[in-house]
């Protein structure tokens, strides 16, 4: 058993960063680092590169704030109406994913070139789990992901006295297999959106299974946002698996 302790501060004058946010902030770092080294090998432009991370990361941002506001907390957002605008206050992964998803697509339809998108999505695909490893760490360290009680050996005291299971950190211990896996993978060359689908089909069963530990999150005929979000994943996931093989195989031919 793992146990409680308050999430570690560092006071710097009128200045406090939580371990959640310097985690998310490595995260950042580590993440644009691979896929500024992935894209490179896949011929992509660098100042390419830097505006897809920073439409895809400013999109991210704001889906994953808005989301969170809207559909995990909508009662609290109408009767406080400038938590909207407190974007640091609390995140949703799965609104990242969308706000991610339609900053990379604004970012397509204005400055990338024909038949590049693909190779920006699986550079940045193959160093997502990287990087998630990272703010998973930061919702351990602030528990703010707690679920029901447990005996398992990770089970951590949660501050009401019970051990519970602290979701973060057993998210961020399957991300490492991913990572380790995209690791071994990435050593030979793929077809573009071949991370991208393996991923969406990894994460999105083990995260619909654990969403039903969570005590805190909404929930919309049983079953948590996240979960339906899970279900489309898992859709997009294997529609992109097989349709871009089928497109690589195409080209091979042709």
């Amino acid at each position: 058993m793992i146990p409680y302790f308050r999430q570690p501060q560092l006071h710097l004058g009128p200045i406090t960063l939580h371990a959640f946010g310097l985690l998310v902030v490595c995260a950042l770092v580590v993440g644009m680092r691979i896929v500024r080294r992935r894209a490179t090998e896949q011929g992509l432009p660098e100042r390419g590169v830097e505006r897809f991370l920073g439409w895809a990361l400013i999109g991210g941002f704001a889906g994953a704030h808005l989301v969170d506001r809207f559909v995990y907390f909508p009662s609290e957002t109408f009767s406080d109406p400038l938590s909207i605008l407190r974007v640091w206050e609390s995140l949703s992964s799965f609104g990242g994913f969308l706000g991610g998803t339609l900053g990379a697509l604004l970012f397509f339809r204005r400055h990338a070139p024909p038949g590049t998108a693909w190779k920006y999505v699986d550079s940045f695909a193959y160093a997502f789990p990287f990087a998630w490893i990272l703010g998973r760490l930061g919702c351990f360290v602030a528990f703010d992901h707690p679920g029901r009680p447990t005996r398992f050996v990770l089970g951590q005291m949660y501050k009401d006295g019970v051990v519970r299971h602290n979701l973060g950190l057993e998210e961020a211990l399957y991300t490492v297999a991913i990572a380790v896996l995209f690791h071994f993978l990435g050593r030979k060359p793929r077809f573009p959106g071949f991370f991208l689908g393996l991923f969406l089909l990894l994460y999105a069963p083990f995260r619909f299974g654990v969403d039903f530990l969570r005590i805190i999150d909404v929930r919309y005929f049983g079953l948590t946002p996240g979960q339906y979000g899970c279900i489309a994943l898992v859709l997009a996931g294997a529609l992109i698996l097989t349709k871009r093989r089928h497109q690589s195989v195409l080209s091979t031919l042709l």
